[in-house]
């Protein structure tokens, strides 16, 4: 059966999505449906999404809006990003195609951040937001993901939500992601990393640091130590609440690990 061929049904549940896309990486299931919920509970206009891959996570918020009736996502990856299968075959699959617009530009998403910005913005400065809901799942890397979450707060609607994945992501366990030396035995435009920078979540760092401490952010989420929430309302209360869908020995192992990275690191500020 061909991709287009498999998304010609109407049924936009998360199980007749996660049907159709079974298999294919890497949104894991509880995060998809999570996500699905969120969506159809809260009826977004636009979403973005930073980090398109395989396209399955745009699949389940396509699928989810056209349950909705309404909206449209944006995702967004680098220029050179190329996947198997691709995101256009995996949107076909599930049927939501005219629900998502794919872009692949420039280094990174965060130039094409800055060009929306710009055309979004008067000769004061001022920026008319256009995302309800913003979900992050790119680069990992705090130089990078730091700006992101810095230039898409612009583009988020007040009341919006941006989730961010892989708070406990690290280039230790994920060595193929790190950056590579170039022609001259050194990686451009940064240097080697540290084994602080391989240890660290560098998610979690721009969670902490950059997204909970932000002006405009008020109410926080950390749910299962691995996905963050944050939503933009500069004028309500400040509130960090935890959250678990997953077992408790889970939780505790990758509080355990964020220890062991967290006395590393103290260790060699030392």
């Amino acid at each position: 059966m061909s991709p287009a061929e498999a998304g010609t049904g109407t049924d936009m549940t998360f199980e007749a999505i996660a049907g159709r896309v079974a298999g294919i990486p890497f949104m894991e299931p509880t995060l998809a449906r999570r996500v699905y919920e969120h969506i159809r509970e809260t009826r977004p206009e636009g979403v973005l999404e930073l980090g398109t891959a395989h396209g399955v996570s745009a699949a389940y918020m396509g699928a989810a809006l056209e349950s909705n009736g309404r909206g449209h996502v944006t995702t967004v990856d680098h220029g050179a990003a190329a996947y198997d299968p691709s995101p256009e075959d995996v949107l076909a699959r599930a049927g939501v195609g005219h629900r998502v617009t794919i872009v692949r530009a420039h280094s990174s998403y965060n130039w094409w951040l800055m060009r929306q910005i710009e055309a979004a913005s008067d000769e004061h400065g001022n920026c008319e937001p256009a995302y309800d809901f913003v979900y992050l799942d790119g680069a990992h890397n705090f130089t990078v993901d730091g700006l992101a979450v810095v230039l898409l707060e612009k583009l988020l609607r007040p009341g919006g939500w941006l989730l961010m994945d892989d708070l406990e992501w690290t280039y230790r366990d994920n060595p193929w992601f790190e950056p590579q030396p170039g022609a001259g035995g050194n990686p451009a435009p940064f240097g080697p990393l540290s084994d602080d920078e391989r240890d660290a979540g560098q998610v979690r760092a721009v969670f902490d640091v950059v997204v909970k401490q932000h002006p405009a952010f008020s109410r926080f989420v950390d749910e299962d130590a691995w996905y963050g929430w944050a939503q933009k309302n500069p004028d309500a209360p400040r509130r960090y609440e935890l959250a678990s869908s997953r077992p408790p020995l889970a939780l505790l192992l990758a509080e355990v690990r964020r220890r062991r990275h967290a006395r590393k690191a103290s260790a060699r500020a030392g």
